[in-house]
This record gives C-alpha cells, sequence and structure tokens, in this order.
C-alpha cells in the first residue's frame, strides 16, 4: 500500500520527536554525571573524599552555590582543582583575595589551571614518559612523615623563570608541586590533581602528602571547594549573555523552541502539492506589421495627427533639401524657389500644394494618408 505525503510527514515528524526525547535523555544523563575532580563527585575521579575528610579534620566547609563568582569573605582556604570556563574578571576577583592573606590550592593541567598559573609567570611542561612518583623535596613536608616516594599520575612538570617558589614534590624531570608568597597570602600550586581524587588518596604514601599540603596551607579556617567552575551554580545565577540567557532561562528556552515551531509551520507552508508545472512558452514571433499597426493604432486614438503630419512635413523638406544642401528650416516659398533653380523640371506649384496641406490642421484620416503618400511618392523621385 502506498502511502500518502502527509502520512510520510507525520512518521517523519514522529521520528524527529523520538531523536529529540532520546537525546535529551541522554544529555540529562550526562549532566547527572559530575565532572572530574567535583567534590561531590564518588568517582574515581571525583574529589568527594578529599571534602569528607577535611570536613572530618576539623575543617569547615562553606556551601557552594553562588549567584556570581563572590568569594566567601570568611573562607580561608580555597580549593580549586582542575577549574575550567575561568574569565579575567574572576581572576583578578581571585588575584584580590590571595594577596590579602589568604591561600589558594591549585590543582590541575587544564586551560583554567593554565590561564591562573600564567598569570604568575608559571607554565607547565609535558613529560615524554608518564610520571608515576613524586619525590620530596623539602623537609618541610614532615607532618605526618613521608617515608619514600609518592604514588601518583601525572604528565605535566612545572616550569618558571622565578626564583622565589618553593618546590616541595618533584619527578626526576620537574617540580610537581610548589607554594609561592604572593602579597600576603600564598599559592600553592600542582599539575598532579590525580593526588587528590578518591583514586588517588588510595596510592602509597598519597594521604601524608596532602595532610603535609594542608598543613603547609597553615590555616584551619572555613575552606571553600571551587565548584563554581565545574558547574555548579545557583539557579538564578548571573548570565552572561543572550547565548547564555536563551539556553539557561526558561523563557529563553521557550523562545527557542517557539522559534522552531514557526519554522516547521513556515516550512510545511511552504510545500509543493504536487510536481512544478512549466509555463507555456510563445514560439511565434511577431510580424513587423503588427508593431507598425500597434503604433498607428496608438497614434490614432491619441488624436496624433498633426505631429504625425508636421513629421512628413519636415522629413519632405529634408528628404528634398538633401541632395543640395538646402535649410529646412526656409519658408516654404524661399525654400522651393531655391530648389527649382538647382531642378528646372521641378512642379513648384504642387510642391507647394503638398507643404501647405501638410500644415492644414483638422485633416480627416482620408486626407491624411492621400497626403502621407504623396509624400512618398516625391521623396521617391529624389
Amino acid at each position: 500500500m502506498k502511502l500518502q505525503r502527509d502520512t510520510w510527514l507525520a512518521i517523519g515528524l514522529l521520528l524527529i520527536l523520538t531523536l529529540v526525547t532520546v537525546a535529551a535523555g541522554i544529555q540529562q544523563n550526562k549532566q547527572a554525571e559530575r565532572p572530574a575532580y567535583s567534590s561531590y563527585s564518588a568517582q574515581p575521579n571525583g574529589a568527594l573524599a578529599l571534602r569528607a575528610w577535611m570536613n572530618a579534620l576539623g575543617y569547615e566547609v562553606l556551601p557552594q552555590k553562588l549567584t556570581s563568582f563572590d568569594l566567601p569573605p570568611q573562607a580561608q582556604l580555597i580549593v580549586m582543582l582542575e577549574p575550567f570556563g575561568i574569565t579575567e574578571k574572576e581572576m583578578k576577583t581571585l588575584d584580590q583575595w590571595l594577596r590579602a592573606g589568604n591561600t589558594l590550592l591549585l590543582s590541575g593541567v587544564g586551560a583554567g589551571t593554565r590561564a591562573i598559573a600564567e598569570r604568575y609567570q608559571i607554565s607547565f611542561r609535558f613529560s615524554d614518559l608518564a610520571i608515576e612518583q613524586a619525590f620530596l623535596q623539602n623537609p618541610l613536608l614532615s607532618s605526618p612523615p613521608i617515608a619514600g616516594p609518592v604514588s601518583l599520575r601525572a604528565n605535566y612538570g612545572l616550569s618558571s623563570d622565578r626564583t622565589d617558589y618553593v618546590t616541595y614534590l618533584a619527578s626526576s624531570e620537574r617540580p610537581l608541586l610548589i607554594s609561592l608568597r604572593l602579597g600576603r597570602g600564598q599559592l600553592i600550586l600542582s599539575s598532579a590533581p590525580a593526588l587528590f581524587s578518591n583514586r588517588g588518596l588510595k596510592e602509597t604514601n598519597a594521604p601524608a602528602a596532602v595532610l603535609n599540603i594542608l598543613s603547609l596551607a597553615g590555616t584551619q579556617g572555613p575552606v571553600w571547594f571551587d565548584e563554581w567552575h565545574h558547574g555548579e551554580r545557583s539557579p538564578d545565577a548571573e548570565i552572561r549573555g543572550p547565548q547564555q540567557w536563551l539556553r539557561n532561562t526558561a523563557i529563553g528556552r521557550a523562545l527557542l523552541f517557539s522559534a522552531a515551531i514557526i519554522f516547521l509551520g513556515l516550512l510545511l507552508q511552504g510545500r509543493a502539492f504536487g510536481r512544478p508545472v512549466p509555463l507555456g512558452r510563445e514560439l511565434r514571433r511577431r510580424a513587423p506589421l503588427e508593431y507598425i499597426r500597434a503604433i498607428a493604432n496608438l497614434g490614432r486614438r491619441a488624436r496624433h495627427r498633426g505631429p504625425v503630419m508636421k513629421q512628413y512635413y519636415s522629413a519632405l523638406k529634408r528628404g528634398l533639401g538633401r541632395r543640395y544642401r538646402l535649410n529646412p528650416s526656409l519658408p516654404d516659398d524661399q525654400y522651393v524657389a531655391q530648389l527649382g533653380q538647382y531642378n528646372p523640371n521641378l512642379d513648384q506649384a504642387a510642391l507647394l500644394a503638398l507643404l501647405s496641406g501638410l500644415q492644414k490642421k483638422h485633416l480627416n484620416e482620408t486626407e491624411m494618408v492621400k497626403l502621407a503618400a504623396e509624400v512618398a511618392e516625391w521623396l521617391k523621385e529624389t
């Protein structure tokens, strides 16, 4: 059985609706999964264990939901693990907070971490061989004591032309954990974020290294895990630009949905109901006489007999005097007299009568045709 076009259209729309529903479900599942190194994630690459451990150690872990990137004023330690999407304005806010006497624990190798590190002239260098162990470089890490290398996973080391930083953990090639005094504050930077993950805390000597790092921060004050740059934001978080407004607000999504429905309606409204029928083309060309007749009929209907006779009058004098270079603007008697001097056989009386008739007013069509025929005969004899 052959289905109609509208039936196929309904089937296509149903398939599209099904695909959109499936895609929305997949996207929702993806959004349910926390990003890497999120302090809410219990996955191996999450940092929920670090958050719970610090809470058990007596640190006051501050809440996360923010409407804008305004750092909690009571926070003395901020933990940023692999942040992404950090802006220049946010880095300035972070720098002011840091130099006011607070501590930032930053670890990662992504674009967000690199942007902050480059602000303080620190860069990342890729290691040809995967780094699996870090070695103690400074005896200050002794609470608790670290016996032997720290097992971790890293692919990048740190590099800087500065001379005022202190290296605490390093591989055989480059530093992996350093600290830097900035104003009255302190930046602790690591290129091995796996050390702070749920899986990393199970590695050899990793818990002792993390305890030493927390001790290095020098504060037991409130700590804030930066989940803003992991996408954890308040429902009424600030909207940056029309694109985020359309995607992240109910009104914006409603407008997008309405625009899609209107577009679909316009698309269906303009669809063809069958094969296009070619227009018939006129292959027969018009004869030149038809154009002449059309112009004559237009002149007749407009009563242009006077201008037509004037045209014949001018054409006759120009045609007869062209050979002798006579001025056609001369009065008729002078013109005919001069023309007779050059042509003794000229019937001057007949020519004067014709010129006078061409200038006559209120001619009928019969007289007009007769005069036009006489003009043609005179021009033919020249």
